[in-house]
């Protein structure tokens, strides 16, 4: 006797396909005279389907299903990743950006006593002028030009920051170079309260990393459908279909009398098989786990919902209060440029001293730096705004 059988599992509530050829000679035991056939074999074929247990998910199904996700988990981590990319480089251009406005603003405070200098000695020589006035000057010249070194220090560690983004056609690190900068910050637009509503309500339902938990909860939901369905009885129906070929072998017919050809050419069965486990701790210890780990899931996804908006109202209140800074830094930044000229125009008349004037020149500087600096925090807010509400670029 010999026996082939092929199956094909479908995903159409379990149900199993399946399809084979045997064939069985000799003389059989009374008990086994199911597996005799005709002489040329016996096709049969026919279907198996779940009732219960295995209908709606099993094992294969089940990982199947995980599988896909995980391929699906990959899209919100890109994502995040692509976010945190961008933040992190808007950043650091920022930096570089107000740290070359800096060199700038040294680099001219430092012009300035240089062609001072000049003035001064003539004076000097003149006799306009006590010659401590020269000295006090090159001081003056010596401490900008330690300033100025600073700056550009401050520029270049800036610039190394900034080429970790920055790459040339091979993908090799760029320094990028002081003319480079551009011209002047862009204009700082006055926050749009609508917009925040808006960014606020799409982020907290569509952000990476909610689409990252919605899926995990997904992948915990399949482990869950499985374990319940671990719990039910075994229900199969099964129904088979067979022919016999060949010549038949003289014996008693399912009538009990004898014949020449006691098997008929086409059998058609129908089975209904029922299992019901006494004992099912463990699938209700796997129950009560999926359960536990989705409850974990759903407060862990529940706490970040409320952390991303926390993150997106902490960025715009730091916009806003850039944004309010800002326009105070230029407003003073204005005024100590009309003192300092002010007091050069004095100097020039003799009504003023150098004390003064590397006063007001210092005031202006700082008062210009002070304007680069919270225009640069202003475009790191912004930066930081577009990565809470998930804008990758």
């Amino acid at each position: 006797s010999g026996d082939a059988l092929l199956e094909q599992p479908t995903r159409l509530w379990g149900a199993r396909f399946f399809g084979g050829y045997r064939i069985g000679r000799g003389d059989f035991a009374a008990y086994d005279g199911g597996i005799q056939t005709k002489r040329d074999g016996e096709l049969r074929g026919g279907i198996e389907l779940p009732l219960l247990r295995g209908g709606r998910t099993d094992e294969p199904r089940a990982r199947l299903a995980q599988g896909q996700i995980d391929r699906r988990l990959v899209e919100p981590e890109i994502d995040l990743q692509q976010i945190e990319f961008t933040r992190a480089a808007s950043v650091a251009y920022w930096t570089w950006v107000a740290t070359g406005r800096n060199v700038e603003v040294a680099r001219q405070l430092l012009d300035v006593a240089q062609r001072r200098q000049d003035q001064i000695a003539g004076r000097v020589e003149r006799g306009a002028l006590p010659s401590i006035d020269l000295v006090d000057n090159e001081r003056l010249i010596i401490d900008r030009r330690i300033r100025l070194r600073g700056a550009e220090r401050d520029a270049e560690q800036a610039a190394i920051g900034l080429s970790l983004f920055l790459r040339d056609p091979q993908g090799q690190p760029v320094i990028a170079a002081e003319e480079q900068l551009p011209l002047e910050f862009p204009p700082e637009p006055e926050p749009d309260r609508n917009a925040f509503e808006s960014d606020l309500a799409r982020a907290t339902e569509g952000h990476p990393l909610l689409r990252r938990f919605a899926l995990e909860r997904e992948r915990l939901e399949v482990d869950l459908e499985l374990a319940r369905n671990e719990l039910l009885p075994a229900l199969d129906l099964r129904v088979e279909g067979s022919r016999d070929f060949g010549s038949d072998k003289p014996g008693i017919s399912s009538e009990g009398t004898i014949s020449n050809g006691p098997r008929g050419d086409t059998e058609v069965k129908a089975l209904l098989r029922l299992e019901l486990p006494v004992q099912r701790r463990r699938a209700r210890g796997q129950v009560l786990s999926a359960e536990a780990r989705l409850s974990r899931l759903e407060n862990r996804e529940r706490f970040a919902r409320e952390r991303i908006g926390a993150e997106i109202r902490s960025a715009m209140a730091n916009i806003e209060a850039t944004f309010a800074q800002t326009a105070a830094a230029r407003r003073n930044r204005d005024l100590a440029l009309r003192l300092r000229d002010a007091e050069e125009r004095k100097l020039t008349l003799g009504l003023s001293n150098l004390i003064d004037v590397n006063i007001r020149e210092l005031q202006a500087a700082d008062a210009a730096v002070d304007l680069i600096e919270t225009q640069a925090a202003y475009q790191r807010a912004v930066a930081d705004y577009r990565a809470a509400v998930a804008t990758p670029r």
